[in-house]
Order: structure tokens, then C-alpha cells, then sequence
């Protein structure tokens, strides 16, 4: 017997050379199985095999396994039933989360007993979305009559590799209407996988025509997302290694797709992707201006295009993400946090989307303060900015200005995320008279759920005193 265990250990390690159990269960305790039919966890009785061989006398390893009619429980005692519909019985086993894993491995020992599939059927199905759909991933070719355990292996990482809700079915069924078999029995289910391991994409998007940078280009991942920059940079972190591909959107070009890009342990890979122009481009708005109204408001304005194509709508873009449509020639953004905002508008029309206007740039600067000036003894800063998963949020002010202190985090859109506690952390500086202090923000909002990449604006208040800066959060 050790050196059975000992060769099914050394076939699930050879798999791959760097899997490691996610999830195992020997059914020696109660871990969640969805049973129906005759599905049982217990101990084998060798019963059974009116066609066939009957159910082992004993479980690979302890005392239970996982298998069908385990006790005599139906019509024919140790056998599944004739006339069964498809996946009427079944077992399924409780969430498995993978999403830290990739090359992922279904391993057993198996003791099955049914009829050809001409007649009766036996399956495994994976799901990597909690049961919504399943994905077959064996079924019995001819009629198998075990004697013995056997270890199965599959892999299933096309269903479960980086799924959070991963999901394993064994079914019976359907049968037709004679020829009873014993079915399933199931002992020692692991599920392996190797550990992600993570570098990062950067790159520069420019046009293919004249080499200019292409800012605002929505760069796509299956693991993340980001924005270019006025430099036509981008920067894709937590990017699992191996071959990725991505894909790069922008305004007034063809979709640009870059495969096969090898992203390597701790490191990070570059890539200049040219993208080609679209010469079906509809014109642009023209004369895109900007203004701040009652401190915290930005009136937008601009004039329509020439054209004889149909306008459906103006599209406005805040720093780069779609905030509005619109059908007049200016819109007006209300109750933004203090900080610089970059605008521009494209027009819509049934033939598709324009190229951006000119771009304008504005600074929200409220105070609340009755002279509009923006106290000078208070400093606002975080570090590391980019940053992920958290970045350190400092300031310092006079100590006569500690009380009702508040840090508040906001999206682009203005929208609150999550309030930060300030606590007693303020501390006098002998020095100067000013009080400093820390607070960090890993990265989540209010419920503790973490917020994607982008830009965020943190907002101090301390009495009359209001201050925001900008940081960038990138995954």
C-alpha cells in the first residue's frame, strides 16, 4: 500500500512541476458536496454488479468514498437505475477558488462500473462559474468494468485557470431501460495548480503614420486595464507570466491587437504598438473651451463639426473616461474635488465615432476658506504615487488646525469611495509648530472591496480648511 501512495503522489508532482494542492478531500468528514440520485458519501460495501463488478469492499485510503448507491438503497441494490435522465444523479462538489492559479489539474482514484454509451453514460463536468455552465470533460467511450483503483487525471484549466468559483460534477445518466452497473466510487479528489507569478507590460501607443504619441488609448487585459498618457506610456501590472495578448482601443484608429507578448517573473516587458489611422474617421467638434463656475463647476463649450453626417450625440471625456452624452454644444460638470481635470468631446454619428477635440485642461482649486486662499501652513502629499496595492497619505498643519481632521477618497466622478480614519494619530512638531501625520489607503472602498485602477482624488478637511491632490492607482 505505501508504495501505491507513494506512486500516486509521484504522478500528481510530475504534472507539473510546480502544482500545488488548491483543494483536496478524502470524504472522511462532511465538506459540502451537492448530492442527488443515489449519490452517497460512506463506506463501500461491495455491492452491486447484477452487470459488471460490484462497488469495492473497501475506500482507496481511510474508511469513506464518494459513489453511487453505496448501501442498497434503490431498486437495484449497489446499482444505478434504469431509465434515467440526463445528469439525474449527480455529485457536486463545493467552491473551489483557483483564481491565484494556472495549469490546473483534476486528479482521483477511480472505481467505476457502467454500461457502453450506446446505452448508459457516465460524465465529468467543470464549471468556473459557480454551476452557472458546465464544460464536459470525460465520458465514458465503452463500457468500463473496474476491478481495481485506478488514478484519473484531467486537466481542466481551460474551465478553471484563474476562476474564483470553480465547481466539479460527476454524473450518472442518462441509462436506458436494462443492464445494471455499480457506477461511480471516488476516493482521494485533489485539485492542483501552479502559483501565479506575476511581471508587468509597459509600453508606448503611437500613430503608425507619423510616430505621434496616442494619448487616452484603452489598453485591455484579461488581467487589467489602463489609459496611455500625453506620452502615449502605458504601464499593466500584476500580469500573470507567460504569453498574454492585449488589446488597444483608440478614437479615430482601427482596433490594434498585440498576441504572444512573454511577460517574465518580476520583470516587465515593453512593446511599441503602432496603430494604423482610420480613414472613415468622422470630423470632430472644434473650439473646445473651458471654465470654472462657483469654484467647483466646469462649464464646457464647443461648436459642431462640419459635416452632412447624421449627429446622434457629443460624447464628453473626463481625464480620458466617457462621463456623458449629450445633444447641445456644452455641458456643464458640477461639485468636482479640488484638482486638474483634462476635457475633450467627440461627436457621434450613424457612420460612428469621431477623432477627440482639442484637449483643455482646468484646475479645481475651492478652499473654503472666506479669503479664497488656500491656507499656506498645510501640506498635503502620498507616496508611492502610481501605486499599488497602497499608498501612504501624509499632511501637516498647524496644531491649532487638528481638530475635526477628515481624509475623504473620491473617484472622477466625484463619488465618495472611502473615508479615512484619522484617529489620534496627529502629532505636534516641536519645531515648527506643525502637526504631521500618516494614514494608509490600501486601495479599497468602504465595504472593503478593492476599487480598480484609475484616478482617484483624496480631499483633507480640517475645520475651514479643505485640499485635494490626484494619485493613480495602477494593477
Amino acid at each position: 500500500m505505501k508504495i501505491v501512495i507513494l506512486i500516486l503522489i509521484l504522478m500528481i508532482a510530475f504534472t507539473s512541476l510546480f502544482a500545488e494542492t488548491i483543494w483536496q478531500d478524502d470524504f472522511e468528514e462532511s465538506t459540502g458536496w451537492t448530492l442527488s440520485g443515489e449519490f452517497e458519501i460512506g463506506q463501500p460495501q461491495g455491492l452491486g454488479g447484477e452487470h459488471g463488478l460490484p462497488d469495492p469492499v473497501t475506500a482507496y485510503a481511510g474508511l469513506q468514498v464518494l459513489g453511487v448507491d453505496l448501501n442498497g438503497i434503490g431498486g437495484y441494490p449497489g446499482d444505478y437505475e434504469n431509465n434515467l435522465g440526463t445528469d439525474e444523479y449527480s455529485a457536486v462538489s463545493p467552491v473551489i477558488d483557483c483564481s491565484e492559479f494556472l495549469n490546473i489539474h483534476l486528479s482521483f482514484m477511480k472505481w467505476l462500473n457502467v454500461e457502453q454509451p450506446a446505452y448508459d453514460h457516465a460524465y465529468i463536468d467543470v464549471s468556473g462559474d459557480d454551476g452557472t455552465t458546465w464544460v464536459e470533460v470525460w465520458t465514458n467511450a465503452a463500457t468500463i468494468t473496474d476491478n481495481s483503483w485506478t488514478m484519473s487525471n484531467y486537466d481542466i484549466s481551460a474551465s478553471a485557470d484563474l476562476k474564483e468559483s470553480v465547481r466539479i460534477r460527476f454524473t450518472i445518466g442518462p441509462t436506458d431501460g436494462s443492464w445494471q452497473y455499480s457506477g461511480w466510487n471516488i476516493d482521494n479528489l485533489v485539485v492542483t495548480g501552479d502559483p501565479l507569478v506575476y511581471g508587468a507590460i509597459e509600453g508606448n501607443i503611437v500613430d503608425s503614420t507619423n510616430g505621434n504619441p496616442v494619448q487616452f488609448a484603452q489598453v485591455a487585459s484579461q488581467y487589467g486595464n489602463a489609459l496611455s498618457n500625453e506620452e502615449g506610456y502605458f504601464l499593466l501590472t500584476g500580469i500573470p507570466t507567460g504569453n498574454r495578448t492585449i488589446t488597444i482601443n483608440a478614437l479615430g484608429f482601427y482596433p490594434y491587437e498585440f498576441e504572444n507578448i512573454l511577460v517574465t517573473e518580476n520583470d516587465t516587458t515593453y512593446v511599441l504598438c503602432e496603430l494604423i489611422e482610420n480613414p472613415d474617421t468622422p470630423p470632430s467638434p472644434q473650439n473646445l473651451e473651458a471654465e470654472v463656475i462657483e469654484e467647483n463647476n466646469v462649464q464646457l463649450t464647443w461648436e459642431a463639426p462640419a459635416t452632412r453626417d447624421i449627429l446622434l450625440a457629443y460624447n464628453v471625456y473626463r481625464n480620458g473616461y466617457l462621463i456623458v452624452s449629450v445633444l447641445e454644444e456644452e455641458f456643464l460638470d458640477l461639485n468636482l474635488v479640488n484638482g486638474i481635470y483634462e476635457y475633450f468631446v467627440t461627436a457621434v454619428y450613424d457612420t460612428g465615432e469621431s477623432f477627440p477635440s482639442n484637449l483643455v485642461e482646468i484646475e479645481i482649486n475651492e478652499t473654503g476658506n472666506d479669503d479664497g486662499l488656500i491656507a499656506p501652513e498645510v501640506k498635503l502629499w502620498n507616496y508611492p504615487n502610481p501605486f499599488n496595492p497602497s499608498t501612504t497619505i501624509s499632511f501637516s498643519l498647524t496644531t491649532e488646525s487638528t481638530e475635526n481632521t477628515e481624509l475623504v477618497i473620491y473617484n472622477l466622478k466625484g463619488e465618495k469611495i472611502k473615508t479615512l480614519d484619522c484617529g489620534n494619530r496627529v502629532t505636534a512638531n516641536a519645531r515648527d509648530s506643525r502637526s504631521t501625520q500618516s494614514v494608509v489607503w490600501n486601495g479599497t472602498d468602504e465595504a472593503g472591496k478593492p476599487v480598480t485602477s484609475g484616478i482617484y482624488f483624496y480631499k483633507l478637511k480640517s475645520g475651514n480648511l479643505e485640499i485635494s491632490r490626484k494619485c493613480i492607482l495602477l494593477k
